[in-house]
């Protein structure tokens, strides 16, 4: 819904009040907007136009549930054309055009806002500008690739596109993307104000003798910066980022052109992306996954809500430290215990050196160092567990150890009080015999990072009460965590399943597949990182203890007609460790690596007559038929949850969007048929689950859209 009102002295303000939330730009939103802009430019009375919003933001871009529904090329330009059409009008209408941004714009909504002849922000502190598609998969479809290097030149909107970047009001200000910031109390006078003084505005490009700033396509420079760029795409992605190499494309090619062409351009790279796999893919994981985590929507309703003031943390090793940081950043007073005083205060020491660095690099959250640093008490003390709202236990992950300090801390903590086990893979039941009430007990496995890494993966027992199970949401929205829920288990969802990943490379390794097949295999599909390098990082005798504890009955599918623990065992005897020793399969020569001449020799095997194709479904297709598995059992209760889980906490490859995602793109009986051939070829493990051929048979898929 868009709303026309009027500032006086022939000064029209458009409003835009979409139901729902936020503002987000559909077809008949486009429509709409397009009709008005016709009226408004045809009307004499009409001398200026300032557009703005009802709600707390602006605009955050284009309808992605539409947008994800779209079949062809040909759906996607349907959308966007009525849009692109109205604000080529609105710039050139011969009217100033004011944008009035009181809140964020991002997308399509700063796309709108880049044809405004002027771009004003109210000075709000969360307000964020910029252009993500790229992160979701897509590039701008309404003339942004081609209006903001325009403006500022390519080699400063580059990063903007390229990595989606959304900047504060002061940084949009000195990106020159924003002409101006203003107290929001003066955001619709100063942009009536601007537009009265400037009747004949124009943008800069469509004003005779226009320069592109900076360096042009074609030039030397140019020439050098997009051969730069996609060194660097190809090198970091392989292949897999479209979006990226897309955006490449148009601003090559389109900045060659006058703005008209170039958005032609811009147009039919858009819709080819809107249609594709991987943006539909990356938009349901990444998008609809986070909002829907974010917004807890698997919190218990009838528990009224808690804001946490402080939290214990036992254990100042790397993965305490980083939640006792977090915590603190969020404003909370944190206590953090560790076997000594001089320990605890060691860990500290530690948490004050990186508030230093992200104080220097303008990340710190929450105030300034002393205020943050300043939170935390570091001691061997339990006594503050008796005032704090939350425990996290983050010690070694030795189960004695962890059922030890939690039934300590039950001993000092309030009834009621949640206990938190940060472990990635003991059951959260088995250490829940250490505490006197079961139901307070539950599992957070954050990963490392923690900082940086926004999953929390959080485990509930039979045991576990809503209240534990809400006030440990509350935690994590406190401290702005993505938050997925899953069942108790021997290694929960996300070790159990990446386990798969690191077995299924000890057995490729074992029949003879050379390493360097094995992670190009894996980086060609979309990991950052090979297999084979991430078990060489991990270290071979912590891989070994790690098959070993995830071993269970002895019985599991995962495990049938494996030889990872062999292998790994193996490796350790023969006295490989890894990196960090520079002799894991590779040998290491600083940072230069070689397989190691010993590897057949160690193992027993012969050369693999296994391609590269073979070599990567069978490390994709282990973990979806593990992911299944764990559906099955009820472990993960949503294949999204398990897709964001994928994606987020072991870096499984976005465009594919996650272990069931990946399935759906096969189509269950294509996927099916294949595991069914890998079992007979090389075991069990990859026997089809019946939940997999009911949807074969069905023609089924695990998401509807």
């Amino acid at each position: 819904m868009i709303r026309q009102e009027s500032l006086g002295d022939g000064i029209a303000l458009l409003v835009f009040d979409s139901p729902g939330p936020v503002n987000t730009l559909g077809a008949e939103d486009n429509v709409e907007f397009a009709a008005l802009i016709d009226r408004l430019l045809a009307d004499e009375s009409v001398k200026g136009i300032v557009l703005t919003s009802e709600k707390r933001d602006f605009l955050a871009g284009g309808d992605l549930d539409q947008l994800r529904r779209v079949e062809t090329p040909a759906d996607a330009i349907a959308i966007v054309t009525p849009f692109l059409k109205a604000i080529r009008k609105l710039e050139t209408g011969g009217k100033p055009v004011v944008a009035a941004l009181n809140g964020t714009a991002l997308g399509g909504g700063f796309e709108l806002a880049l044809a405004c002849h002027r771009r004003i922000a109210a000075d709000v502190p969360s307000a964020r500008f910029g252009l993500p598609e790229v992160t979701l998969g897509l590039m701008p479809g309404g003339g942004g690739t081609q209006r903001l290097p325009r403006l500022i030149g390519i080699a400063a909107a580059a990063p903007l596109l390229l990595e989606g970047k959304r900047l504060k009001p002061a940084d949009a200000l000195a990106a020159r993307i924003i002409d101006e910031v203003v107290p929001p109390d003066e955001l619709r006078a100063a942009a009536k104000a601007w537009a009265l003084a400037n009747p004949g505005a124009a943008q800069p490009w469509d004003v005779k003798g226009y320069k592109l700033p900076g360096f042009a396509p074609q030039s030397a420079e140019g020439r050098m910066f997009f051969m730069g760029s996609w060194t660097r795409l190809h090198k970091r992605s392989a292949g897999c980022d479209l979006a990226s190499e897309a955006i490449l494309q148009v601003l090559h090619h389109g900045l060659e052109r006058g703005l008209d062409a170039g958005i032609a351009i811009e147009t039919r790279y858009f819709a080819r992306l809107a249609a594709s796999a991987d943006a539909k893919a990356k938009i349901r994981t990444l998008f609809v996954g986070t909002t829907e985590a974010k917004a807890m929507k698997m919190r218990p309703k009838d528990v009224p809500p808690s804001k946490p003031a402080r939290v214990s943390v036992i254990g100042g090793g790397v993965m305490g430290r980083g939640i006792a940081y977090v915590s603190a950043q969020a404003g909370m007073q944190v206590d953090l215990i560790d076997v000594s005083d001089d320990v605890a205060a060691k860990s500290r020491q530690a948490i004050a050196k990186s508030a230093e660095r992200d104080a220097e690099r303008g990340r710190l959250r929450g105030g300034s160092h002393a205020d943050v640093i300043g939170r935390i008490q570091a001691s061997s003390s339990y006594d503050g567990i008796a005032t704090s709202d939350i425990v996290v236990e983050a010690v070694f992950e030795r189960p004695d150890l962890k059922r030890d300090v939690l039934k300590k801390a039950a001993a000092v903590a309030r009834p009621g009080t949640p206990i938190a086990s940060n472990t990635s893979s003991i059951p959260i039941s088995e250490l829940a015999s250490a505490i006197p009430d079961a139901s307070c007990m539950i599992g957070l496995h954050f990963f490392s990072p923690v900082e940086r890494m926004p999953l929390v993966e959080v485990v509930r027992t039979d045991a576990t009460s809503d209240q534990t199970l809400a006030r440990a949401l509350d935690f994590l929205k406190a401290i702005d965590k993505t938050p997925v829920v899953v069942r108790d288990g021997l290694g929960f969802f996300t070790s159990r399943v990446v386990t798969t990943y690191s077995s299924e490379t000890m057995n490729l390794l074992a029949e003879g597949v050379p390493p360097q097949l094995i992670d190009n295999a894996a980086i060609n599909a979309g990991f950052a990182l090979g297999p084979v390098s991430l078990c060489d990082m991990v270290t071979m005798p912590l891989l070994k203890d790690i098959f070993a504890s995830m071993r269970g009955d002895g019985h599991r599918i995962a495990d049938q007609g494996s030889v990872a623990r062999e292998t790994v065992g193996k490796l350790v005897d023969a006295g490989r460790v890894g990196k960090v020793q520079g002799n894991g399969v590779y040998s290491y020569d600083g940072e230069v690596r070689d397989p190691w001449d010993g590897l057949a020799a160690c193992l027993g095997t012969k050369p693999s007559s296994l391609d590269e194709t073979a070599v990567r479904e069978r490390l994709l297709y282990v973990q979806s038929l593990e992911a299944i598995r764990t559906l099955e059992e009820g472990i993960v209760a949503r294949p999204i949850d398990a897709d964001l889980a994928a994606v987020l906490g072991w870096g499984y490859p976005a465009h594919l969007g996650g272990v069931f995602a990946y399935v759906d793109r096969i189509g269950a009986a294509e996927f099916a048929r294949k595991a069914q051939e890998y079992a007979d070829r090389f075991g069990g493990r990859f026997t089809p689950p019946a939940i997999l051929l009911d949807m074969a048979r069905d023609n089924r898929k695990f998401h509807a859209l």
